[in-house]
């Protein structure tokens, strides 16, 4: 690795702090105009290698970062906020599962002197069915991810998709009933935000939860192990089974030996669980009570009771603790930074011409080969944009063609320009890839209709849910001639803009923002 990588720290996977700054610093980048933000960032002196041979977009992302966080203490400020508000409230989970744990423990080692403590309720609860949640959650690890997806993760991603969107709408309308004007618009945004960033990062708060989860259960589990043993080194305990059932006490004492497979090995029969003799001698019979059982066949549970939750309980709650902090942190680390917002942040980063000053492109003139400064020809780039027969009628879709292959930093021939055929969206047969994005193109002032909001869901169900879709606006035409521009007035960017916040689409940009 060379000094300049190790620097940059190109190589380091994406953690989760970098991943809580960067959403910090490009959320407070949210309400400044594009304008300022491309001047702020283009006097940025990023490393050149960064961009060559191809864009290290973590290594961009990162070397951003760190000249955000050393010139803007707020950005630093609002991330450290948010990682303590993570640290204390997996800490508060942690506690409050532990807390449960010694009262659930407590509760059910209530001992008068009148009657043993029954094994049999004490053992359902904190060993049997925990082994059951570890079995279970060991065999939805286990699954092929075609299987998990349709048994586990599929049904309760779609519900969990549904509650939160049925949340979200109605909060939303709420807030249209009771707000009024701008008040209405940014609820509006504010919902379509939340939901664009649990669609972002989606698998990055499952796990995140899993990890919290696992973690608060396995304090719950050592909370009531610690309440069985003070119990027992504090106080005299005896602890008996009983049951209505027709149960010899050869049927318990196999149940008892399988049970304690895990640790018999090391501690035996008479030790580590009870001998048939024992389980006979401390079986409780309300009639008989206790004066007739001996103390040593009372005592021999306890014993029996610890190791079984610390193997079904502790252990593999331990396993899972640490196998979700690894699925997390790859989570973190598979970050998209294909998304919208990451890729608005690259427009403004890169390096190349000036784009906006020379966005207006002479209707149908001939302005010679494409991009010969700028369009990257090695690159397998390619795009689609679709407009509709209208457009088609009144805009000269050469010099449309040309204009977007230029604004893209692509050969001509990479650019296809596709009328909607009956006003709908074809993309049968297409061969989706991360190199081709697609785009939509509407004049700016033209309102944004329901219809539109009709198309682009449209187009976003005909590709893939991580495929960048740019909605592409067209200025007012300007000139005798009718020039094309792609640089649409600031009254109506910020209202397209608005409308696609509203989406909650993370992967929809507004390509030419004002």
């Amino acid at each position: 690795m060379s000094r300049s990588q190790q620097t940059l720290g190109r190589d380091d996977p994406w953690s989760l702090s970098e991943q809580v700054a960067f959403e910090c610093a490009l959320a407070r980048d949210e309400r400044e105009s594009w304008r300022a933000l491309r001047e702020r960032d283009q006097s940025l002196e990023l490393p050149g290698e960064l961009w060559s041979p191809r864009e290290n977009r973590r290594g961009i992302a990162r070397a951003w970062l760190r000249e955000r966080l050393r010139r803007d203490p707020v950005v630093k400020l609002a991330a450290d906020s948010v990682m303590q508000s993570l640290g204390v409230a997996g800490q508060l989970l942690a506690a409050l599962g532990g807390l449960m744990g010694v009262a659930a423990a407590t509760a059910a080692l209530a001992y008068t002197g009148q009657a043993p403590i029954n094994v049999s309720a004490f053992f359902f609860v904190f060993v049997l069915l925990q082994a059951l949640l570890a079995v279970a959650l060991l065999l939805a690890f286990l699954m092929p991810a075609g299987l998990k997806e349709l048994l586990v993760a599929g049904p309760i991603f779609r519900v969990s998709r549904f509650v939160l969107r049925l949340l979200l709408e109605k909060t939303q309308a709420l807030a249209g009933r009771f707000l009024a004007g701008q008040n209405r618009h940014d609820a509006a945004e504010i919902a379509g935000l939340a939901r664009s960033r649990l669609a972002l990062h989606g698998r990055q708060l499952k796990w995140l939860s899993f990890r919290k989860i696992q973690g608060a259960a396995l304090c719950f589990n050592l909370g009531a192990l610690a309440a069985l043993l003070v119990s027992v080194f504090f106080s005299d305990r005896a602890f008996g089974w009983q049951t209505t059932l027709e149960l010899r006490a050869e049927q318990a004492q196999r149940v008892t030996e399988l049970v304690a497979s895990p640790w018999s090995w090391r501690l035996g029969e008479g030790v580590g669980y009870p001998t048939v003799e024992q389980i006979e001698g401390s079986r409780i019979v309300l009639k008989d009570g206790i004066q007739s059982l001996e103390t040593d066949d009372l005592t021999i549970w306890w014993k029996f009771l610890a190791l079984g939750m610390l193997c079904y309980g502790i252990l593999p709650r331990a396993v899972f603790w640490g196998l979700g902090g690894l699925q997390f942190k790859k989570a973190v680390r598979d970050y998209d930074f294909r998304n919208a917002a990451a890729e608005r942040l690259f427009e403004r980063l890169r390096p190349r011409r000036a784009r906006f000053e020379a966005e207006r492109v002479a209707q149908g003139a001939d302005l010679g080969p494409v991009g010969e400064a700028a369009h990257d020809t090695s690159s397998s780039r390619s795009a689609v944009c679709l407009f509709s027969r209208e457009l088609e009628a009144i805009v000269d879709v050469a010099a449309l063609r040309r204009a977007l292959a230029e604004r893209w930093s692509m050969s001509l021939e990479s650019v296809q320009m596709r009328p909607l055929s009956d006003g709908s969206i074809d993309l049968d047969g297409e061969s989706l890839s991360e190199e081709r994005q697609y785009a939509l193109v509407f004049e700016s002032w033209m309102p944004p209709i329901k219809e539109i909001e009709r198309r682009i869901k449209e187009m976003r169900a005909a590709v893939d849910a991580r495929s960048l879709i740019k909605v592409v606006l067209l200025g007012i035409p300007q000139g005798d001639k009718g020039e094309v521009s792609l640089a649409p007035a600031g009254q109506y960017a910020d209202v397209w803009d608005s409308f696609i916040r509203r989406l909650g689409d993370p992967y929809l940009i507004l390509d030419n923002p004002s």
